[in-house]
């Protein structure tokens, strides 16, 4: 059995105080309830209230986590932050979530690769626990998408919400944590989506949503079953898989071309729509309680660039 580092000690998220629902955006979009919830599986998201943003939504994410884990801020050695939308060129969201968390002091990075980007800062924190570089890592993924998006535009503004989620990641004693990863990226179909820095309103999140619905359709279960493969095991030892949240149809989509019972897709699109980085750490406080040891979770996350990234967890 291959050694696994980087358990999982406590999980936390972080929403965007306004709840947007389908007939919310009805008032304000040339769109309905019945038109979003069809296309997308979206009913409701959550948009940052005054106050917040990216930064204060991943710094009470880890906060909720250190507390669900039961450890101080002080006992990590590395902060790792995935996400697109830093309010600021620098510093980096990680570095002012390490200080707020009483962890200044150790190392902090923030990683960027858009909707995949947690799923590519898991592999990160992973290898550095493995070579020993880190024993503890507070693992974010936060984004602000309506600093990006245009939420008039009824073919994007529909789809994004704010959001955060964290994990405290011990090195453990090797017999749970991460034990494979891959990563990809093609910027040959860089095209396919583009946004320009949060809060600039001349460059809003643009994205052929065709193209990307069948990248996502056709590299999802491709990951999935490349990382089963090998690594020698089945679907019946996956007790989740947890998919970027990018759109309700992808993920039945894939799914059937897995034949994946619906009870191990972790699904939280409805609730909080596509929330890029966070929707892979959003959704573990939902499935915490119930892991079952020796069992392992797949996340697979997909975004611009185009990137593309899956890890494999033995709980």
């Amino acid at each position: 059995m291959n050694r696994a580092y980087g358990k999982m000690l406590g999980v936390g998220r972080a929403l965007g105080g306004r709840v947007v629902t389908n007939r919310d955006l009805e008032a304000v979009l040339d769109t309905s309830d019945e038109w979003i919830s069809t296309r997308t599986g979206i009913r409701e998201r959550r948009f940052v209230a005054e106050g917040q943003s990216c930064v204060t939504l991943a710094v009470e994410a880890a906060r909720r986590a250190l507390e669900h884990a039961g450890v101080p801020g002080a006992s990590v050695d590395l902060v790792v932050c995935a996400t697109s939308t830093n309010p600021e060129s620098m510093p980096s969201v990680a570095c002012l979530v390490g200080e707020a968390v009483g962890a200044a002091g150790v190392g902090a990075m923030d990683l960027s690769a858009a909707c995949a980007g947690f799923a590519y800062a898991a592999s990160v924190a992973g290898a550095m626990l493995a070579s020993g570089l880190a024993s503890r890592v507070l693992l974010v993924g936060a984004d602000e998408m309506t600093s990006i998006v245009n939420v008039r535009d009824r073919s994007t503004g529909i789809l994004f919400g704010d959001g955060a989620g964290a994990v405290v990641l011990d090195r453990g004693d090797g017999s749970s944590g991460f034990v494979d990863h891959i990563l990809g990226a093609d910027g040959r179909m860089a095209p396919l989506g583009r946004a320009g820095h949060p809060g600039d309103g001349k460059r809003p999140l643009y994205q052929n949503g065709r193209e990307i619905f069948r990248f996502a359709v056709r590299m999802f279960p491709e990951m999935v079953e490349k990382i089963m493969a090998r690594n020698g095991i089945s679907l019946d030892e996956v007790q989740y898989i947890i998919p970027h949240q990018a759109n309700a149809r992808i993920i039945q989509a894939a799914a059937r071309k897995l034949e994946v019972p619906e009870e191990k897709l972790v699904v939280n699109v409805d609730r909080f729509g596509n929330t890029s980085a966070a929707s892979i750490p959003l959704s573990y406080p939902d499935i915490f309680d119930g892991l079952e040891p020796g069992k392992y979770i797949i996340t697979v996350g997909f975004g611009f660039g185009l990137t593309w990234a899956a890890n494999l967890y033995r709980i």
